[in-house]
């Protein structure tokens, strides 16, 4: 698992398109699929939960295939793409 942080664009829909990684710029050729996660906030020491706070415990982590830039003869990869809500930053998870 990678925590690398990336750039991430959507369309119009909010969907991941193109995603910024080391440098290159990667296109999702098939459409992703989206799942939630639970933030483990008693391991997580940096999360507070303020009584009557609306802080999110969930985030997003979409399923992307990726190509390099828009070359249908690029090699597909298959990627988890980690919302953090709290600055609005996204990491990456390489699925083997």
């Amino acid at each position: 698992m990678s925590d690398e942080f990336v750039e991430v664009r959507f369309t119009a829909a909010g969907v991941p398109w193109k995603i910024r990684r080391g440098g290159r710029v990667w296109q999702a050729a098939v459409e992703p699929s989206r799942h939630f996660e639970r933030v483990n906030w008693w391991e997580d020491h940096s999360f507070k939960i303020k009584k009557g706070a609306a802080d999110p415990i969930d985030f997003a982590v979409w399923r992307v295939q990726v190509r390099l830039g828009a070359n249908p003869r690029s090699d597909l990869l298959t990627w988890d793409l980690v919302e953090h809500p709290r600055d609005g930053s996204w990491t990456v998870r390489d699925v083997a």
